[in-house]
């Protein structure tokens, strides 16, 4: 699992700085440079999701009781994570909020397709 993860988060961190670079010039050219910050906020979150299911993942494969319990719970703190994250984005403002969620869905899509492109065997 170890050898997967180190795998999984350099090609997650290209990625992202793909991904970054990107979104970074775009929001430069359209004069919203001072964003960046909300996209990383957005990155953030969803490495938080990211790291809490594999953590999940892992934990499961040691443990054979409470499985149903540590996935629920596991998605409670998910959801609140991405609650308090972008109500503090939104009572920033409405493009904060805009970037932030964008920022989370390209980071958490790419984690999510790299999850199952690995897990498919193409690794």
């Amino acid at each position: 699992m170890k050898q997967i993860l180190s795998v999984f988060m350099k090609r997650l961190a290209i990625a992202l700085a793909l991904a970054t670079l990107m979104i970074g010039s775009l929001l430069f050219v359209r004069g919203e440079g001072m964003l960046i910050g909300a996209l990383l906020l957005g990155y953030l979150a969803a490495l938080v999701f990211v790291w809490n299911m594999a953590w999940r993942l892992w934990r499961l494969t040691y443990v054979r009781d409470g499985g149903k319990r540590q996935m629920f719970w596991g998605m409670a703190l998910r959801m609140l994570v991405l609650f308090l994250v972008l109500l503090v984005a939104v009572t920033i403002s409405v493009p904060v909020f805009l970037v932030t969620a964008l920022g989370f869905l390209v980071c958490y899509g790419l984690a999510l397709f790299l999850f199952i492109h690995m897990n498919l065997g193409k690794k």
